[in-house]
């Protein structure tokens, strides 16, 4: 019986760490926004687009509006207003002489105030036999003017990125810090990187590293342009935050 035991668990143990391999960040599909104009003029409107893929910036599986749990936008005023006019952006792709369509759902943020808004979306599947619960996170910045300090604030997401400074006063060549939630408190945890122009199938993130136990980590930004960071947790919990680096 002993013998019998350690056998069931040890096949359970390899079941485990096998699911666990092919579900990391090189394999898992993570939800992000792409926004079309990250530092905006008062008065204008800007476009953001959900996008579940592998690849950043790059568009994969459509999410349409009914399958998605939340889409909203904070204001420099602290007031949430939904994204109302959504439409889905499909695109046609080829890859291995295969033809096939890939798209993303946007929507237009109208940006009334000089500072800084968040857009948030999210996806929320339940599990079954067959399925393991799944809930995805993206956020995303545009600053308006300055900006102000309302990019920390937090969403109230089961898995969240923070961003404790404001991507305008980052430069190329210096971090970028973060703290990662997860049901609202700190999380230490992997925390992966990286950014448009950057393109591998066999290891997306270029940049990896640690949060604290006060779930804070700092992002090395190599270079100026469009970033994504990503945190995962459990089996299919994940979040994002994309951002500009001028």
């Amino acid at each position: 019986m002993k013998n019998y035991r350690q056998k069931f668990f040890l096949s359970i143990l390899f079941v485990v760490v096998c699911f666990s391999i092919s579900t990391g960040p090189a394999e898992a599909h993570d939800l992000w926004l792409n926004v079309d104009n990250h530092y905006a003029e008062a008065g204008g409107r800007t476009t953001a687009k959900v996008v579940f893929g592998h690849n950043f910036p790059y568009y994969d599986i459509l999410i349409t509006r009914d399958k998605l749990s939340g889409f909203s936008y904070l204001c420099p005023d602290g007031q949430t207003r939904e994204v109302e006019n959504t439409w889905e952006d499909k695109k046609a792709e080829s890859k291995g002489g295969y033809s096939y369509k890939t798209g993303a759902l946007a929507g237009d943020i109208t940006l009334e105030q000089n500072g800084t808004y968040v857009v948030a979306a999210y996806r929320k599947v339940k599990g079954d036999r067959e399925h393991v619960t799944s809930e995805k996170y993206g956020k995303s910045i545009i600053v308006v003017g300055k900006g102000n300090n309302m990019v920390s604030r937090a969403f109230g997401h089961r898995i969240e990125i923070v961003p404790l400074k404001n991507p305008s006063e980052v430069k190329p060549g210096g971090s970028f810090p973060v703290q990662v939630l997860f049901e609202g408190k700190p999380l230490a945890t992997h925390v992966y990187a990286t950014y448009a122009g950057y393109y591998s199938e066999d290891e997306p993130f270029p940049l990896f590293t640690q949060s604290d136990k006060t779930g804070v980590a700092y992002i090395k930004i190599s270079r100026p342009g469009v970033w994504m960071v990503v945190s995962n947790h459990k089996v299919d919990f994940s979040a994002s935050l994309t951002f500009e680096i001028k």
